[in-house]
């Protein structure tokens, strides 16, 4: 059961999703340098993925700020759709509801080496 004010992505306000997506990007272009980005391209999100990935590479000339900024104008929806795919629990404030963006990538990680 899900708790009071918890909720999924795509029922969140829209200055709750800016928030979301904000948060989510900046997670995602530090694991974009740090290459790793692999737990992601388990989702049925390969299109936004690869068009996020072309936008990035199109323009590494920018300073980390601009590029983010850049990601947050021009692939918002793209985002909207990683994190709805994620299904994750979202506080009405787009703040994850319950952990961190890396301490469920690592779970994300650590289910599949337990597959192994």
């Amino acid at each position: 059961m899900v708790q009071p004010g918890v909720v999924v992505f795509d029922e969140l306000s829209d200055s709750a999703k800016q928030r979301a997506v904000t948060d989510f990007c900046n997670f995602y272009l530090k694991e974009y340098k740090g290459n790793n980005l692999e737990i992601i391209t388990n989702f049925p999100i390969q299109y936004e993925v690869e068009q996020i990935n072309h936008d990035i590479r199109e323009n590494r000339s920018f300073k980390p700020e601009e590029l983010r900024d850049f990601l947050l104008t021009n692939d918002n929806h793209l985002f909207g759709k990683v994190l709805a795919a994620f299904n994750l629990s979202f506080l009405e404030n787009g703040a994850l509801a319950d952990k961190t963006y890396e301490a469920w990538y690592q779970e994300q990680y650590d289910q599949i080496q337990k597959g192994l």
